[in-house]
């Protein structure tokens, strides 16, 4: 990768100096004329300038992951249902908290039952739905941030190794943090967050699923004790 981008600083100053040499071509061939392709006739320069969009793309997802828009809707979802209260002891609560999430597959960091802290990774979505939830969203920023939604269409990956952008955007730290708060000796309000998920329809997704776990397991234990 450092010897491609030198190699384009070299082009773009001799262009500078005026030279007609266009830095994709001299970095691929296809000096042969208008559309020639270095690969055969599955790839031309289109390609080639879709497949460099998708580094710099992967770049400026990497160095700034989050969008202005995205940030809004989060915090509105948040209020909306982020926030929820039961009508159980503190204790049964976080009990049944603990247990939700070690079904659904999430790995607890920390844990502090005095305080009411947990803190874990989050579950683990159909992989089928994650994928096309992580998609849709990679598309929607390439698209915020200027990109042609093209790039993403396997046809102009000419043969070349595609990045799967999806796969990108679920890693790093994505996690959860869950606060319980004491509000009376059988009210507990229970706040749920995300960390390091942006798409809004992916939280959305994973606020749906948790609180679904959290109340199917407060209705089986309430029906134990």
């Amino acid at each position: 990768m450092q010897r491609r981008l030198l190699l384009l600083a070299g082009l773009g100053t001799l262009a500078g100096c005026g030279s007609t040499v266009n830095p994709a071509e001299a970095l691929f061939g296809g000096g042969g004329g208008a559309g020639a392709s270095p690969f055969g006739a599955g790839m031309d320069m289109g390609n080639i300038n879709d497949m460099m969009g998708k580094q710099k793309l992967s770049m400026d997802m990497m160095s700034s992951p989050d969008l202005p828009a995205w940030h809004a809707q989060r915090e509105k979802m948040a209020l909306a249902i982020g926030d929820r209260s039961f009508q159980r002891p503190f204790a049964r609560v976080f009990d049944s908290l603990t247990v939700a999430l070690a079904t659904l597959g999430s790995r607890v960091q920390n844990m502090e039952r005095a305080s009411g802290y947990i803190t874990g990774s989050i579950p683990q979505l159909e992989p089928t739905r994650s994928k096309a939830m992580q998609d849709a969203g990679m598309r929607q920023y390439a698209v915020a941030k200027g990109y042609s939604p093209t790039i993403f269409d396997k046809k102009n990956s000419g043969g070349m190794i595609d990045i799967d952008f999806g796969e990108m955007m679920a890693r790093g730290m994505a996690g959860f943090t869950i606060s319980l708060v004491r509000q009376g000796a059988r009210d507990t309000k229970v706040k749920l967050r995300f960390d390091n998920v942006y798409y809004p329809e992916l939280v959305a997704e994973y606020y749906k699923l948790i609180w679904a776990a959290v109340d199917k397991q407060m209705f089986l234990d309430v029906a134990l004790d």
